[in-house]
């Protein structure tokens, strides 16, 4: 399980480079085709480790990345 919120956090990271802003949580469950919670612990990964942050906009929350 590990390996899969790995490549799938990588994958997260790779969708907001390419849209070059903050991006859905409902953007990235499309986006990885895969069960709505690996979506979510690869999100709380992210989060985590610092490499994005959450942000409200209305009644979605957009992921952004952290510069650094």
């Amino acid at each position: 399980m590990i390996t899969e919120i790995g490549i799938a956090s990588g994958e997260i990271l790779t969708l907001i480079d390419k849209k070059q802003r903050p991006v859905s949580f409902s953007e990235i469950e499309s986006h990885l085709e895969s069960e709505k919670e690996l979506a979510y612990m690869s999100i709380g990964w992210l989060v985590r480790e610092g490499h994005v942050a959450m942000v409200d906009k209305g009644r979605e929350k957009y992921l952004t990345k952290i510069k650094g």
